[in-house]
């Protein structure tokens, strides 16, 4: 089945343009939802004005130096439940999975830099089919 372009909003009477409701979506699954590191960490959505290169990751950031990682490999601890998980535990992999869909399906070009050494900013990126480039902007620190 294919993904409707648009959705409608029955309070306006009125169709959503699809960069609206992706946001909107992004939104609610990132809203109190902590990257965990050394120190947690919220996430942020960001709209680009660019293609987001190693170059504009760094500008962006202030930080150096700026590296790709692996889209699965980067959500793998964070998608996969663990038998000493307690239940808010579970939640968050719920949540953590929910929003690798959300991507997978909205997103092209994804690619997730990193910028700086010890307390790195991560930035998840991808294009929508609006042809707006976002990020998902959180920072990973190491211990």
């Amino acid at each position: 089945m294919k993904k409707p372009r648009w959705q409608y909003n029955s309070t306006v009477h009125s169709p959503l343009p699809p960069m609206t409701d992706l946001l909107s979506q992004l939104n609610s699954v990132i809203d109190n939802l902590y990257w965990l590191s050394a120190s947690d960490e919220l996430w942020e959505l960001l709209t680009l004005d660019e293609e987001p290169t190693a170059e504009v990751i760094a500008k962006l950031s202030g930080k150096a130096p700026v590296k790709t990682r692996d889209f699965e490999t980067f959500f793998l601890n964070a998608t996969t439940e663990q038998d000493w998980h307690g239940q808010e535990d579970r939640e968050d992999v719920k949540r953590y999975k929910d929003l690798v869909k959300l991507l997978q399906e909205n997103l092209e070009a994804i690619v997730i830099y990193t910028a700086g050494e010890a307390e790195a900013d991560v930035f998840v990126t991808g294009l929508a089919e609006s042809e707006q480039w976002i990020a998902l902007k959180t920072m990973e620190v190491e211990s």
